[in-house]
């Protein structure tokens, strides 16, 4: 005759297995779940990324073209190596007309702030930002400080030569003519030409 507590156990131990089985199969499921999860995130999250970087560099390549034929070919060149050396070429009041250019045909596109619009012209190597803006000021002092010391030199140059030629000619000039009767000869010499060749000091001891 079967032992009842035995019989008791035995179908305890075999729940405990089964529910220790279970326990084990559901906890496989949740990571396999989470596992599941986390690459479908993972894929969402690549997929967002292309389509964001797709969509930058359309609109970057949007932001490209009205830069190009609104502002860089129409104000500066057609060439985009001659546009950039054309604006670095210019000096500040010409550097300043086009920024006042650039500032008013953004202002007619709503689409691109100030800082887009400059950031997009310094791929192009032309740069309107507030720091370059500062460094043409810089540039103007100089260059005029520059400009006023050259004039300075060529004037002094041309009083110093001014004042070599006066000498000079103070030094060539011939001498008043004796009028009146100051002569041994009683004429006057107003109009007597002295011979070149004795307006030459003579070395009269034959030395």
């Amino acid at each position: 005759m079967a032992d009842p507590d035995a019989e008791k156990r035995k179908r305890e131990s075999e729940k405990k297995a089964k529910d220790k089985e279970a326990l084990a199969t559901k906890h496989s499921n949740e990571r396999l779940k989470a596992s599941q999860d986390a690459k479908k995130t993972k894929i969402t999250l690549v997929a967002r990324q292309k389509r964001e970087r797709e969509s930058m560099k359309e609109t970057k390549k949007i932001k490209e073209d009205w830069i190009e034929d609104k502002i860089i070919y129409k104000l500066l060149d057609k060439d985009e190596v001659r546009a950039a050396k054309k604006f670095n070429a210019m000096n500040k009041s010409q550097k300043m007309k086009f920024l006042d250019a650039v500032e008013t045909i953004s202002s007619r596109n709503h689409g691109y702030t100030d800082d887009e619009v400059v950031s997009a012209l310094q791929d192009y190597n032309i740069d309107i930002s507030k720091a370059a803006r500062k460094k043409w000021e810089q540039l103007e002092i100089q260059q005029e400080a520059e400009d006023m010391h050259k004039y300075v030199n060529i004037l002094s140059l041309e009083r110093s030569v001014n004042l070599w030629a006066e000498a000079a000619k103070e030094e060539s000039k011939d001498p008043e003519p004796v009028s009146g009767s100051k002569t041994l000869t009683k004429k006057s010499q107003n109009k007597v030409e002295i011979n070149p060749a004795e307006k030459m000091p003579q070395n009269k001891c034959g030395i």
